[in-house]
C-alpha cells in the first residue's frame, strides 16, 4: 500500500506543483492607468470618451500581450519557442518527479490500489490526441462565431499546444523505443495521452486562472491513471508526458506573460490627455 501512495503523491506533484512554479497570473482586468491632463474644466464632459478608447478588447483581460493569427500560421515559430530556458526549467523538474517514481515502473495503478481498469476507461478516449485536438477547434470555432477573443485565442492554443506537444512525444517515441508493459509495440515513451491532458490543461490555467487549471489537471491526472490502469504505460512515462505537455502549452501562451508600458495621446477641449498604462506580467 505504501508504494501506492508515495507513487500517488508523485504524480499529484507532477499534476499541480509543477506548473505553478515560475508561474505567474494572468493580469487583472483593469490596469493601473493614470491620466495627466491638461487643467481645462471642459475636459470633465470628454473623460468618458476618453476612458472607452482603452476598451478596445473587451473580452481579454487588459494587458495581455497575444499574437492575431490562427493555429497553423502561428505553429511553425511554436516548435523553435520550445528549446528556451523556461522548458528546460519545466522539464528539469518534471524529470525530478520522474526519477522519484522509477521504483515503481513496474507495479501498475491495480497493484497499490484495486481499482477495476473499467474505472479509467473513459480516460482513453479524452486524452486521445484526436479528441483534444478536436475539443481545441471547437473552442476556436465557438469563440470567433461568439465575437469572444478571449474563448478564440484559449481554443486555437490549445490547438498550437496538441501540435507542438505531440510533435516532440512522437519523436521521444521513436527514439527512445521502450516497451510497453504489455509488450504491444516499442512505444511506452513518453505518453501522449498524458501529453495532451496537461498541455490542454496548462493552457486553460493560463488563460482563466485556477479555477479552471485545479479542475483541468485533475482530468489530466485520471487521463495519466487511466494509461498505467490499462497497461500502456509506466510511471515514468505519464510523468514525462505530462511534462512535455506542460512544456508545450508555456511555449505557446508565453506572449500573454510579457510586459511593457503602453503610452497614449488623447486629444480634448483646450488640451490633450496622456494615459500611462503599464501592462504586468
Amino acid at each position: 500500500m505504501f508504494p501506492g501512495r508515495f507513487f500517488a503523491s508523485a504524480l499529484f506533484v507532477c499534476a499541480i506543483a509543477v506548473p505553478a512554479f515560475a508561474q505567474e497570473p494572468v493580469p487583472a482586468e483593469t490596469p493601473d492607468t493614470v491620466a495627466a491632463t491638461a487643467p481645462d474644466e471642459s475636459l470633465t464632459e470628454q473623460a468618458p470618451a476618453a476612458a472607452a478608447n482603452i476598451n478596445d478588447i473587451p473580452q481579454l483581460p487588459r494587458g495581455t500581450h497575444i499574437v492575431d493569427g490562427n493555429p497553423f500560421k502561428l505553429s511553425a515559430g511554436d516548435f523553435k519557442n520550445f528549446f528556451s530556458r523556461d522548458t528546460g526549467k519545466t522539464l528539469s523538474a518534471v524529470a525530478l518527479v520522474a526519477i522519484a517514481t522509477a521504483p515503481w515502473d513496474r507495479q501498475g495503478v491495480n497493484n497499490g490500489f484495486n481499482i477495476p481498469t473499467t474505472v479509467f476507461q473513459s480516460g482513453n478516449v479524452i486524452g486521445n490526441f484526436v479528441f483534444q485536438i478536436g475539443a481545441g477547434f471547437a473552442t476556436y470555432s465557438t469563440g470567433k462565431a461568439l465575437g469572444n477573443k478571449k474563448l478564440a485565442y484559449a481554443g486555437r492554443d490549445i490547438v498550437r499546444a496538441q501540435v507542438l506537444s505531440q510533435v516532440m512525444v512522437q519523436s521521444l517515441k521513436y527514439t527512445v523505443r521502450r516497451n510497453r508493459p504489455d509488450n504491444s509495440n516499442t512505444q511506452s515513451f513518453p505518453s501522449g495521452h498524458a501529453a495532451s491532458g496537461f498541455a490542454t490543461a496548462t493552457v486553460l490555467q493560463r488563460y482563466y486562472g485556477w479555477k479552471a487549471g485545479v479542475p483541468a489537471y485533475a482530468v489530466g491526472g485520471y487521463i495519466a491513471l487511466a494509461r498505467m490502469a490499462w497497461n500502456r504505460h509506466y510511471a515514468t512515462d505519464v510523468v514525462m508526458g505530462a511534462g512535455l505537455g506542460i512544456a508545450s502549452a508555456r511555449t505557446v501562451t508565453m506572449e500573454m506573460m510579457k510586459s511593457q508600458f503602453s503610452v497614449g495621446v488623447q486629444p480634448q477641449v483646450g488640451g490633450a490627455s496622456i494615459h500611462f498604462t503599464k501592462i504586468y506580467k
